[in-house]
């Protein structure tokens, strides 16, 4: 190759760089030596600078965007799900997404009574119906039921909860809370609620309260 250089073949692949570093610095050598050469190696060029734009044009897959949102989902590591989480029946989400792929969420978002999902949770007596799911801010909103003579049990809150008595009666810290009553409690407060009347409320907590007795800081 070294002996039987010929500018006219090094030139297109000069153009599509597909030459080691010696064959382009004997082909810059040459245009040096004839500036000529210079005109052919930028027809060249030119030809190679439109040839992505010779390809036909190829329609988009209607479902290309959410094949790709799956992979990049796929492809980040899963978290655990929180008890709460288990207890909701809700799978733990992958690393979040960046927001520009996040989808829109929908303007309203309606239930009506008939159509709650209602399912066990936590202890015997009692049952939930998971309203909204905020997973960036650890959050959920739920409708819960409990039966006459329920205790619910003890929790350390890791974030803000708000209760709003619908039915019943609700007792927390020995105080008595019925419809209309609201309930704030903050992070790091410990109680464990119970009825002896049965109730529901509207409640809206965090997905990693702590419900391990051995571990519950009860110094707060």
């Amino acid at each position: 190759m070294n002996d039987h250089r010929c500018f006219c073949e090094l030139a297109p692949l000069y153009a599509l760089d597909l030459l080691d570093l010696e064959e382009r610095l004997w082909v810059e050598a040459q245009i040096i030596d004839c500036p000529d050469l210079a005109e052919e190696l930028a027809n060249y060029q030119a030809a190679v600078a439109v040839m992505p734009y010779s390809a036909p044009t190829m329609p988009m897959s209607a479902d290309l965007k959410d094949r790709l949102f799956d992979r990049i989902v796929s492809a980040l590591p899963n978290r655990i799900a929180s008890p709460v989480e288990n207890q909701l029946g809700v799978e733990p989400m992958a690393t979040a997404l960046p927001a520009a792929a996040k989808p829109s969420p929908p303007a309203i978002v309606t239930f009506r009574s008939s159509n709650l999902k209602w399912r066990p949770y936590r202890t015997a007596g009692v049952k939930v119906a998971l309203l909204y799911l905020d997973r960036a801010n650890r959050m959920s909103s739920a409708l819960l039921k409990a039966a006459a003579g329920v205790v619910y049990p003890l929790h350390q809150h890791q974030g803000l909860e708000e209760i709003y008595m619908l039915e019943g009666e609700l007792v927390i810290d020995g105080q008595v809370y019925r419809a209309g009553d609201y309930i704030r409690s903050y992070p790091n407060s410990i109680h464990a609620p119970s009825t002896s009347t049965g109730c529901m409320f509207l409640i809206r907590g965090c997905l990693d309260d702590n419900y391990d007795e051995n571990i519950i800081d009860r110094s707060n």
